[in-house]
């Protein structure tokens, strides 16, 4: 990446994962959510005035289709948007705002790196959380991200943090949340059930030595919550239902031309789960 420019990749961000920030706090999290961000206006096509928290990005309408991007450190907000549910108002980790339209995609991201046994109350949070914001948004494409921590009896103090066997397995916790996971993902239309997401992703990583790394064992590809196919089906599915019905509109997402060629083109080579910038064939 060139001098200056300051882009987070999701192996930097899971690294934050394995420090000393507090979990209460949230503080953890935030650079998972910055990642997302900026995957949903480079590779996505949002221009980065539509996100929330906004990457270091800025863009220039050329036509509906294309908009010029360039890179701004101080274009960039850490602020997350307030979306008013049919219950409350919720502060959506990531949220995409189409202007004289109103939320139209967001992302909830969650972590757990021990004490495995409230993985229930994360169901329970992701279940009440969607629900509240399909009562108010049928048409909000909603994602949930939920990041696990990889962990043997051989890496942790008390037996309630493990996840994982000795064989590298989930432990039956694992897999029962992976399943109930996989029983919220899927809804493809705005007349389904509410409390079930548009996408969701299990993605388990590591912290050894210092760093953090991607567990490629478990899920495993096929599974409906791979990590691979979580962006994809967001931006499947927002094209359904808000640029299908008006393909040259407004709320169509956009294709990047640079105005320089300091933003590489394509990002996390270096992990399973590589993606390209979104760039306007001209």
């Amino acid at each position: 990446m060139k001098k200056g420019i300051e882009l987070p990749t999701l192996v930097e961000s899971l690294a934050h994962l394995c420090g000393s920030a507090k979990i209460q706090s949230g503080q953890h999290i935030k650079p998972v959510n910055k990642y997302c961000s900026t995957r949903l206006v480079l590779e996505g096509g949002f221009p980065p005035e539509w996100v929330s928290p906004r990457p270091p990005l800025r863009s220039k309408r050329v036509n509906n289709r294309i908009y010029e991007l360039s890179y701004d450190q101080k274009a960039a907000s850490s602020s997350e948007q307030s979306v008013l549910g049919g219950i409350k108002y919720k502060t959506v980790d990531l949220t995409a705002v189409v202007p004289d339209i109103g939320p139209a995609l967001g992302i909830s991201a969650k972590s757990t790196g021990n004490a495995f046994r409230n993985l229930t109350n994360r169901m329970e949070e992701a279940l009440g959380e969607c629900t509240n914001i399909h009562l108010m948004y049928p048409g909000f494409v909603f994602g949930f991200l939920h990041l696990i921590r990889f962990a043997t009896k051989r890496e942790v103090k008390d037996i309630q943090d493990v996840s994982f066997d000795d064989n590298a397995e989930p432990l039956p916790a694992i897999r029962r949340y992976h399943e109930v996971l996989v029983s919220l993902s899927g809804r493809s239309a705005i007349t389904e059930a509410g409390m079930r997401y548009e996408a969701v992703a299990l993605l388990v990583y590591t912290c050894r030595d210092g760093r953090a790394d991607i567990w490629k064992g478990y899920p495993s590809k096929e599974s409906p919550v791979h990590f691979l196919n979580f962006f994809r089906r967001l931006y499947n599915l927002y094209d359904l239902r808000y640029v299908y019905p008006d393909p040259d509109g407004r709320s169509a997402r956009k294709e990047w031309r640079l105005e320089t060629d300091a933003l590489p083109s394509r990002f996390d080579t270096k992990t399973p789960f590589g993606w390209e910038l979104r760039v306007a064939a001209e």
